[in-house]
């Protein structure tokens, strides 16, 4: 995905929070969002409802949001308030959907865990051992956890990638055949933004006896079954009526980076970079731009392409819900469970896009666990903030989507954190009664 700011720009704009704070410390909510709030809220988690209405208060949705919760298998938040299109004041609905940008991945990843329990697909084996084409200038050795842990070498293709090719997705399998890894694949690990998609979904078509692509394959084995209103590519028919994206303004840019000086650092590390890898991925494919004043998934032709890395689009309730089952076990075994809920990738390493060592595998990213030392969890962040979380100690399944898309993503993303923190503060104190203890 091109993320498009000039670098004067952005190292203008990284300079005035220095030059602002003493002015604006004081003062950092540009207006107060009073839309109303609706949905379920389970009174244990009562503090979750508070949150969200605070982030609508305090002016951080300046468009609409959605959370929703699953805990042991049960629905415990499903919140929404907000416009799904504030322009037109088309009001933010229980069955809302919007783009899930990076969190995409979590969906396609669950794809290939479902394969894995069924036995069409190995972690362990090399792609090759599906798709031997893929094999071509050096990915022989290539594995699909390789792929699913971004250590494959082809953070962009060679060849430039158009419209019309992701529309013929044989088209797409060519040029990855065909695409020179920039390292030597499984040596290194380097965020596949828009790739990560390309490449699952010529494994599933190699791999799936009935030769169906990513999209087909979860629509027929997972969310028709399921009745979860989660496309990989929106429909055609629905597209123009998911919630309408609108991207930070640079107040939303310089209040968000007084509150948090680490923006600072990622902002710096995504756009303040000369180094080949990251200027090819920027390129190409060049019509996936999202920036200050553009955002091409508002777009019916483009949010409709399958790019299983980037054009997920659902309702949080079902997203969560999808999320629920795996973590309950209902839809893959505990075998698998058991093995998505451990990273393959949790050593110091330089990541060659990211710079900052992510936690991977298994298509997921990881965070330790906030309340059980030793044990992770995980799920991933989409641009703007989006985020999807499993918990398979707790029982936890959360997922935070959005129309007002952030400065920050994952941790560096306020409301969703406010939401997160206090959805654990809430379980603590349910496990902390459950044994008897008295909470301080």
């Amino acid at each position: 995905m091109r993320l498009d700011f000039d670098t004067f720009g952005c190292l203008y704009l990284l300079a005035i929070p220095f030059v602002v704070q003493p002015f604006l410390s004081c003062w950092l909510t540009p207006y107060v969002n009073d839309d109303e709030v609706n949905g379920y809220v389970d009174e244990r988690f009562r503090t979750v409802l508070d949150a969200f209405r605070r982030n609508f208060g305090q002016g951080e949705e300046r468009e609409g949001a959605a959370f929703a919760v699953y805990y042991k298998g049960k629905e415990v938040v499903n919140l929404w308030g907000g416009y799904a299109d504030k322009e037109s004041r088309r009001k933010w609905t229980e069955n809302t959907k919007t783009v899930m940008f990076s969190a995409s991945k979590a969906i396609s990843s669950i794809v290939i865990a479902v394969m894995v329990d069924r036995g069409l697909l190995n972690y362990e084996d090399r792609v090759v051992d599906y798709w031997p084409e893929y094999g071509r200038y050096g990915k022989n050795a290539t594995t699909v956890e390789d792929v699913l842990s971004h250590k494959a070498g082809l953070p962009y293709l060679s060849d430039t990638v158009s419209i019309e090719d992701v529309k013929n997705g044989w088209e797409i399998m060519k040029k990855v055949e065909n695409s020179v890894p920039a390292w030597t694949p499984g040596t290194a690990s380097g965020y596949h933004a828009v790739t990560f998609g390309f490449i699952l979904d010529g494994l599933v078509r190699k791999a799936d006896p009935r030769g169906r692509d990513i999209k087909t394959f979860f629509e027929e084995e997972i969310s028709e079954p399921y009745d979860l209103d989660i496309q990989i590519g929106a429909k055609k028919s629905e597209a123009p009526y998911l919630a309408r994206l609108t991207t930070p303004s640079l107040w939303e840019f310089t209040r968000d980076i007084i509150k948090d000086p680490k923006i600072l650092i990622m902002l710096g590390l995504m756009y303040v970079r000369f180094d080949t890898v990251v200027d090819k991925m920027r390129s190409n494919p060049d019509w996936l731009l999202v920036n200050y004043d553009t955002m091409v998934l508002n777009d019916p032709e483009i949010v409709s392409l399958n790019l299983p890395a980037v054009t997920a689009v659902a309702n949080v309730r079902d997203v969560s819900r999808l999320l629920s089952m795996i973590v309950e076990k209902e839809i893959i075994s505990n075998t698998t469970v058991r093995e998505l809920s451990k990273p393959t990738l949790n050593s110091w390493h330089f990541e060659k896009v990211t710079i900052w060592p992510v936690i991977k595998g298994h298509g997921f990213f990881y965070e330790k666990h906030p309340l059980v030392p030793g044990a992770f969890t995980f799920g991933h962040p989409g641009y703007g903030g989006q985020f999807v979380h499993m918990d398979t100690e707790s029982q936890i399944a959360i997922t935070y989507l959005s129309n007002g898309l952030k400065t920050g993503t994952g941790e560096l993303c306020g409301t969703y954190m406010r939401l997160f923190n206090e959805v654990y503060n809430s379980v603590k104190k349910i496990q902390n009664e459950e044994n008897g203890s008295i909470m301080f």
